[in-house]
């Protein structure tokens, strides 16, 4: 009898050492696939402002480039990872709630302005590396300009209402400028000159409606942040168009920095107020901004001073103070959205799947 009962008990210990191993593995399952149906596609934005702000500072510090490029390639990195994961993990999400929300779609371009951004990174290593960059930023742009086809047909053609127009509907439409951005790095600047062109387009008519419906709406606090996107698409174009034509005109770099710097002040002037906003998102939208305008105003003040033309050092001293606004911002949203990650874990393991 004894024998008999402890056969039973330890048969009966197998058992529920059995269920307790299959619900640890459905819990570790189920804790990726709910925190993966959390990751916000807004987050690339912090995503591409980090490799923006790498590149940037690259530039500014030539010596120390190479360990620079590999700390800001490496630090986005696991943004980009949990990205690329709700895309595979969560298709139809996507698809159906991201695709179809008029602030998030446009701003999901971000994801594709990375990629154009590590395509520059790997680049200049060389040999096959290059080949998968130049391979790496065909596919973002060709994915890009799929985007804008969808963006088009989805809230402009199909549906068009006023109040679904955001800021970010410029990433949307003139985001892919950072093709041109990035066209020299991958040996790809008559395309990356075409594409400005077109984006430069995009950008004057995108500015029209925007400007209109923020005339006529308020835009809900959660998304009152992208309200900074204001400050990119011009600075962007500039950046766009100095690095792909080889003969850049400077008059109108001039206006266009003039117009740049205008639009950098007035996001200013309305930045403390955004900041004491509770944290969203929609946080990520003030980090590229900053950085693309010290970026256009360094890429300017050096083909004015390679034309000649006499350029005060106070501008110099301007662009730095930009850069280090671009360095606090974007250590600051980063920090957010590492706590923010970290909190959305810590509740995906809340739930169990049944």
């Amino acid at each position: 009898m004894n024998s008999m009962n402890t056969a039973l008990a330890e048969a009966d210990t197998a058992v529920r050492q059995q269920e307790l191993n299959a619900n640890i593995g459905t819990v570790t399952e189920s804790r990726m696939v709910n925190y993966h149906r959390t990751v916000p596609l807004p987050k690339g934005g912090l995503t591409l402002g980090v490799l923006a702000l790498g590149a940037l500072l690259s530039t500014l510090l030539p010596n120390d480039s190479i360990w620079i490029h590999w700390v800001f390639a490496i630090l986005p990195l696991p943004f980009m990872v949990t990205i690329i994961g709700k895309c595979l993990i969560h298709p139809s999400l996507v698809l159906s709630a991201d695709m179809s929300n008029p602030v998030v779609a446009p701003v999901s371009a971000t994801v594709l302005m990375s990629l154009m951004q590590y395509a520059s990174y790997l680049s200049p290593i060389g040999g096959k590396m290059h080949v998968i960059a130049v391979a790496l930023w065909y596919f973002a742009v060709s994915c890009n300009i799929i985007l804008m086809i969808h963006i088009a047909s989805r809230f402009v053609i199909k549906d068009f209402s006023l109040k679904n127009v955001y800021p970010t509907w410029f990433v949307g439409f003139v985001g892919i400028v950072v093709a041109s951005a990035t066209a020299q790095a991958v040996g790809q600047q008559p395309l990356g000159l075409l594409i400005f062109w077109c984006g430069f387009v995009l950008y004057a008519a995108t500015f029209v409606v925007v400007s209109i419906r923020m005339f006529r709406f308020a835009l809900p606090q959660a998304v009152q942040p992208t309200f900074c996107i204001y400050a990119a698409p011009m600075s962007l174009s500039i950046v766009g168009y100095t690095t792909s034509d080889n003969n850049p005109n400077p008059v109108l770099v001039l206006v266009m920095l003039l117009c740049a710097q205008a639009l950098l002040i007035m996001v200013l002037c309305r930045l403390p107020k955004l900041l004491s906003i509770s944290f969203a998102p929609s946080y990520a939208a003030m980090t590229f901004p900053f950085v693309i305008t010290a970026t256009a105003l360094y890429k300017a003040l050096t083909l004015f001073q390679s034309i000649g033309w006499a350029v005060p050092s106070w501008l110099f001293i301007l662009q730095g103070i930009e850069t280090a606004l671009a360095i606090v911002m974007v250590s600051y949203v980063f920090y957010l959205f590492v706590k923010y990650g970290i909190q959305q874990w810590q509740k995906s393991g809340q739930v169990i799947a049944p």
